[in-house]
């Protein structure tokens, strides 16, 4: 009988198992340095919003956690091909046959993210508004027109994946706008003028929204702008009265900020101008005069939507001068307005733009100091879900 000799031989390293623990040592130490010494970005444009930035050590933060909380935040922020690797996690999940992305249901209100559409469109996906917010708004809009002297009209835009439900992924859920469209009906009975604007922006007639954003594009634009001025009882611009110059820089917007991906196509612009020049201006802040309303700085950066009056602000005025018949339109407003003032400058001497959002003062003594003639709220259906504007509009 043969006795085994107990000690065993050391296995020998299997070289596939050294060259992947060097090549992982390797990663990880240029991943460190990277995070720790490569120049750090503040904001990131694709997905517009900021950076985290350097956790900041001291013994209040090591005992609650936070310090190792905003050193994960500032690692994943900060590593190197970040923007690579989001771009292929995207494209994975939309490969896998996932068509909700960049969702966050755990917020308040529920934020529902984006649906990878048809013909490289992406849309909002659209959640009911269960707090109530919309039905405060729109009962203080109303209140508003009961209480000025001057005609109101409210045209609710409603957004592309209302418009266009077609190009959404097969059995998408997808709240319809049209229940805030009636209830805005309901609310305003004879005080205020409804725009509908639901079937001239539904995609029958061409699509009228950008695919990376969720405005209405150039087109869309000037169809609101056709049922404003039809509910108002002018004539709208011709758009055989414009041309419309190409923006030869890629625009992505803010749908592809939630959706950063290698396979989506880009965005082009219109910006319309009159082919017969016009003296027009635009008072910034209410006060600072600067000529024309484009502001072309923007389309060298991300948001170039911002092209449009230089984006939002509490109060502007557009002055058209080589219009002379005394009408001063008030628009309380979104961004969604933004795009239509360059063909609503044909109709009104002047328009007065107020943004709720960052206006602190009285909506009524304004009317009455600036002379206005005729009023409008323009703001998406999915904004006046969101954001509360009711307590701007307190009658005082």
């Amino acid at each position: 009988m043969k006795i085994q000799n107990g000690t065993e031989q050391p296995r020998k390293t299997q070289p596939e198992f050294l060259v992947l623990t060097v090549l992982l040592f390797l990663v990880f130490v240029f991943g460190a340095g990277w995070v720790l010494f490569a120049p750090k970005q503040t904001f990131s444009e694709d997905e517009n919003r900021a950076l985290q930035p350097a956790p900041e050590l001291s013994a209040e933060s090591l005992l609650d956690g936070s310090f190792m909380e905003d050193a994960a935040a500032f690692a994943g922020d900060h590593f190197p091909a970040r923007r690579e690797l989001i771009s292929l996690y995207t494209t994975a999940q939309f490969v896998s046959g996932k068509r909700d992305v960049g969702s966050n249901y755990a917020a308040s209100p529920a934020d529902g993210g984006v649906y990878f559409g048809s013909n490289g469109h992406l849309y909002e996906v659209l959640l009911p508004d269960k707090s109530s917010t919309f039905t405060q708004n729109a009962q203080a809009l109303c209140n508003f027109a009961e209480a000025v002297d001057v005609p109101v009209y409210l045209l609710a835009a409603p957004s592309g994946s209302q418009e266009q439900p077609e190009s959404l992924p097969l059995f998408a859920p997808n709240h319809s706008q049209r229940e805030e469209l009636q209830e805005l009906k309901d609310l305003a009975g004879g005080s205020a003028v409804v725009v509908d604007t639901f079937d001239a922006l539904g995609s029958v007639h061409g699509d009228f929204y950008f695919k990376t954003d969720h405005h209405w594009n150039t087109f869309g634009a000037y169809a609101a702008y056709q049922s404003l001025c039809s509910a108002m009882g002018l004539a709208p611009a011709s758009l055989d009265d414009y041309n419309f110059r190409t923006v030869t820089q890629p625009f992505y917007g803010t749908l592809y900020s939630k959706a950063v991906s290698f396979f989506q196509d880009p965005d082009r612009m219109y910006l319309p101008e009159r082919k017969e020049p016009q003296d027009i201006v635009q008072l910034v802040n209410g006060t600072e005069e600067r000529s024309g309303i484009y502001w072309e700085e923007y389309l060298s950066q991300k948001d170039k939507y911002s092209v449009y009056l230089g984006g939002n602000r509490g109060v502007d005025v557009v002055i058209n001068r080589d219009v002379t018949n005394g009408r001063k339109l008030l628009v309380l407003k979104d961004s969604y307005a933004n795009s239509m003032v360059p063909y609503l400058t044909s109709n009104f001497s002047e328009i007065h733009l107020i943004d709720l959002r960052y206006y602190n003062f009285n909506v009524y003594d304004y009317i009455r100091e600036h002379g206005i003639t005729d009023a409008a709220a323009i703001y998406s259906v999915k904004q006046l879900c969101e954001i509360s504007i009711a307590n701007k509009l307190i009658v005082r």
